[in-house]
């Protein structure tokens, strides 16, 4: 499940069919929406105590309740939270109007393309503040890990703005004789330099703050409070404190003076917890390999390493405790790469690795090795033990990239990608794909797909539905996984989309029907009865022609229409409601049975069921997502339960991943579960359902 796609949706509107469709029309463009429905001022106020939401669609057209008073008490919420506007007419002056009064746009509700698209555009505005949110606590982080830095160094280090201490660790208290900061603030630096060095001293702070080529380090003799000098170094660098500009001083003795310039600059080009090269070292590096990348003979890639689950780890085990794990990771990486690759922590949770050398093969291959071993490996932290799983982009570094940000970008899309798919992988940055056009993408799919229906690169995978109450039928999800040029396997979330953009999505479901009854046929003529859960398209429910072709594909293999249950998501039924009453209809003269995916995602799901007479109801796979956590989770699950079970409809909780879910899932009377908790999908069909569950 891709947890980040998640909207918690409220929608302000009196026509309870209006906001089905706002709802159906976004869990149709892929958001995993969680949705509730306001019709007054009364409703949104008081859903708004029970849970803030992502985003806010309000009509304008709402008696006695405007879109003013609605973002009036979204502001009192303290949170940032956008509103769309919606209205049966969008001319320019409502529009005006609807931004001026806060809303981030107005959408005319006869305009679902629209809706996505400026939904789109939010979410990810919503993303940046989160990301913005997330930078300001690595930045407080990274301060605090600097102020304790500086407070353990025997260097004697202080800050001095406009002349006059701002800062000075202990050692430099303890260097003049000080026993607390509070009596040498504001004190002038000039203090700490012996007279015979001021006129010096004051020539080398001149051309600092002018900029000019002054050396970073000047011998002087240093002043004690007692009157007695000492001969020292004093390094000069530019910084800031508390936003302000500054200067940071260090004095030591010129004894080490070698040493010490030469532990400066490794301290300025490597991670303080890891130990490894640092973002801004990697991107010299990474703007030093583009450069010879065009005279080069060895070829050269950019590895993004992000762990998947960092924020869960961090709060966990705590900042202290997440830092352990990032310097396991650490060494786990620096043991398995070349001699002369390098690798950098990149950001709190990234990692950024330049392979020099290795041909494509070998650098995917090293991805995965990497990606394996992290996956593989268990942190202890006191008494937690913490696993993580990461996802890789890998970009090649050319002489065709504009500079060391074009590499980054396409390492960092493809790991995104990876991200995407649910991550523990790893994603090959194609610009022949990525780099083209939309229309040329666009194309580009239809064909790949095209040939893959022509020479079977599909396979089938499969998932089992198991029973909580002891029911030991086989019941199996069938998925979809498509096989590329290269030999690689592509889950749904890479081609389903333009799959539809091609219109072959009916196409894909009959390849999808027609094999797995030809499975079903053999294993029934082995005495094995098995039952298929098919998922069907939009296109499928629409195209008017699939029942005849499925009847004559059952009749030919000799296999009982109730062998398979269609799936068709809550979203697709309700926005092609008619078609799909057609539908039904004619699969249940052929005995097969009809569930309906992703239920309880709807403002009113139960009313659905009226019109679609479902066997099962498949819990939407978000309620899973805090179900052990959340009891208002598991007051919604339970209702959701109660009430299948009053009309005499069976339940399925989907996206299953744990154990505490699972017991939440038995009290609540769910009669089956399907999920990674008990099996990944497989190409096999070797579950034992004898065994049961619990």
């Amino acid at each position: 499940m891709d947890k980040d796609n998640l909207l918690r949706l409220l929608i302000v509107e009196t026509s309870q069919n209006d906001a089905e469709i706002i709802a159906s029309v976004l869990r149709n463009a892929g958001y995993a929406v969680r949705a509730r429905n306001a019709e007054d001022g009364e409703d949104m106020a008081a859903a708004l105590q029970e849970q803030v939401p992502d985003l806010v669609i309000c009509s304008t057209e709402l008696d006695g309740f405007s879109l003013g008073e609605a973002v009036e008490l979204l502001a009192r919420t303290g949170k940032i939270i956008p509103v769309i506007a919606t209205a049966a007419s969008t001319d320019e002056g409502a529009v005006i109007d609807a931004l001026r009064t806060g809303a981030r746009d107005l959408v005319g509700k006869s305009q679902p393309d629209h809706l996505q698209l400026v939904v789109g555009r939010e979410l990810e505005f919503i993303r940046a503040q989160h990301t913005l949110r997330r930078n300001d606590t690595t930045i407080r982080e990274g301060r605090k890990r600097c102020q304790a830095l500086l407070e353990s160094s025997r260097d004697a280090i202080a800050y001095v703005h406009e002349g006059m201490h701002v800062y000075a660790n202990r050692a430099y208290l303890e260097l003049f004789g000080y026993s607390e900061f509070s009596e040498l603030e504001g004190t002038p630096i000039m203090d700490m330099v012996a007279p015979r060095d001021h006129a010096k001293f004051k020539e080398f702070l001149r051309r600092h703050a002018k900029g000019g080529e002054a050396p970073d380090t000047l011998e002087l003799s240093g002043l004690l409070p007692d009157g007695n000098t000492f001969d020292a170094a004093m390094n000069l660098a530019p910084a800031t404190i508390d936003g302000e500009p500054c200067t940071q001083i260090i004095i030591r003795s010129q004894l080490d003076q070698g040493d010490l310039e030469k532990k400066i600059r490794q301290l300025s080009m490597k991670d303080i917890v890891t130990g490894l090269y640092n973002r801004q070292y990697l991107m010299d590096a990474l703007n030093e390999a583009v450069s010879h990348a065009g005279t080069a003979d060895v070829p050269g890639a950019l590895l993004h390493i992000v762990l998947d689950d960092f924020k869960g780890i961090k709060e966990r085990v705590g900042v202290a405790g997440s830092d352990l794990v990032i310097g396991d990771v650490a060494r786990l990486l620096e043991g398995r790469i070349g001699e002369h690759d390098v690798l950098a922590r990149f950001d709190d949770d990234a990692f950024a690795l330049i392979a020099h050398g290795p041909e494509p093969a070998a650098v995917h291959r090293l991805a995965d090795g990497l990606r394996t071993a992290i996956a593989d490996h268990i942190s202890e932290i006191g008494t937690t033990s913490v696993a993580t799983t990461c996802s890789i982009g890998i970009a090649a570094v050319t002489e065709e990239a504009a500079g060391a940000q074009d590499i980054l970008g396409q390492a960092d899309f493809a790991c995104e990608k990876a991200r995407s798919a649910g991550g523990n992988r790893v994603e090959i940055f194609n610009p022949a794909v990525e780099q083209g056009s939309a229309k040329d993408r666009q194309r580009q799919w239809g064909e790949r797909i095209h040939t893959a229906l022509e020479k079977d690169r599909f396979r089938l995978v499969y998932q089992p539905i198991v029973s909580l109450h002891g029911d030991a039928n086989e019941m199996y999800e069938v998925l979809l996984r498509m096989i590329d040029e290269d030999g690689g396997e592509l889950v749904p979330g890479d081609f389903l989309t333009p799959t539809e953009q091609a219109g072959l999505m009916a196409d894909v479901d009959r390849w999808v029907l027609g094999h797995a009854i030809e499975v079903l046929a053999r294993r029934l003529q082995s005495g094995i009865r098995t039952r298929f859960f098919v998922k069907l398209s939009a296109a499928s429910i629409i195209g008017g022609d699939l029942v005849e072709w499925l009847s004559e594909t059952l009749k030919e293999r000799r296999l009982p229409g109730d062998a398979v249950v269609l799936e068709i998501a809550e979203s697709v039924a309700f926005t092609h409601l008619k078609q799909a009453k057609a539908l039904v209809k004619q699969i249940r003269e052929l005995h097969c049975g009809l569930a309906l995916d992703h239920f309880g995602s709807g403002l009113n799901s139960f009313n659905l069921v009226k019109h679609l007479p479902a066997d099962y109801l498949k819990i939407d796979g978000t309620f899973m997502r805090d179900l052990a956590e959340n009891r208002e989770t598991q007051d919604t699950v339970k209702s959701l339960t109660d009430m299948a079970h009053s009309m005499g409809k069976l339940t399925i909780a989907e996206w299953v991943e744990d154990a505490g879910t699972l017991a939440v899932l038995w009290q609540c009377g769910v009669n089956y579960i399907q999920g990674y908790f008990l099996q990944e999908p497989d190409a096999t069909l070797s579950y034992d359902f004898s065994e049961g569950v619990l």
